[in-house]
């Protein structure tokens, strides 16, 4: 999607993947990132939503406090609570993303806007965005991240994994596939490139 000489981007990829360090890298390079998971704990505390989740996780809340590992842990362990969590978040994520993505079409300096947005191909973000980047890692290092950056399960974390698209599903859909099986300096050079090309 351009605008006013503006590309907004999405940039997506497998938990722990290391989509958040290339949209750092992104960050460093002149873009402006917009982050759906820090909206995601931003819209977790509007009162509408917390009390519809406190109404359907009510073992995840201490009055309004809301223990975000105890409510990861029944969502990836049940199909059909991850979805009610979805119903319930995404379009409070969605509304949120879309004023952000205003406001820095009609304020900010930056040629460039990314989107992160986990689930980018599982939900309707992906029509906001053009194009749309994933970022791939092979499933067993990302398990191997998971554990040690999370302090989770091996089981969980292959549930937390296979819960998403696989890599090859994301590669499908996406207009530009980053590949982060060689280390941050191979990505930080694919990174710099698609950057430089999106901005020409």
């Amino acid at each position: 999607m351009k605008k006013m000489n503006k590309t907004v981007a999405g940039l997506t990829g497998g938990i722990a993947s290391g989509k958040s360090a290339a949209a750092e890298m992104f960050r460093e390079a002149g873009a402006y990132i917009i982050d759906t998971d820090v909206i995601a704990r931003k819209v977790t505390d509007f009162s509408e939503v917390r009390e519809k989740l406190k109404r359907i996780f009510p073992s995840a809340y201490s009055g309004n406090e809301l223990n975000r590992r105890a409510l990861r842990e029944i969502v990836f362990s049940n199909g059909e609570k991850r979805k009610a969590l979805d119903s319930v978040l995404h379009p409070a994520i969605m509304e949120e993303t879309k004023s952000e993505i205003d406001e820095a079409l009609q304020f900010g300096k930056e040629p460039l806007i990314i989107v992160v947005v986990p689930l980018l191909f599982e939900t309707e973000f992906y029509k906001l965005t053009k194009p749309n980047i994933t970022v791939g890692c092979d499933e067993s290092v990302r398990i191997e991240r998971l554990k040690k950056r999370d302090t989770v399960s091996g089981e969980l974390a292959e549930s937390m994994v296979r819960a998403q698209m696989t890599d090859a599903e994301r590669a499908a859909r996406a207009d530009i596939v980053l590949e982060n099986d060689g280390g941050l300096a191979r990505l930080r050079a694919q990174v710099l490139r698609t950057y430089l090309e999106l901005t020409e």
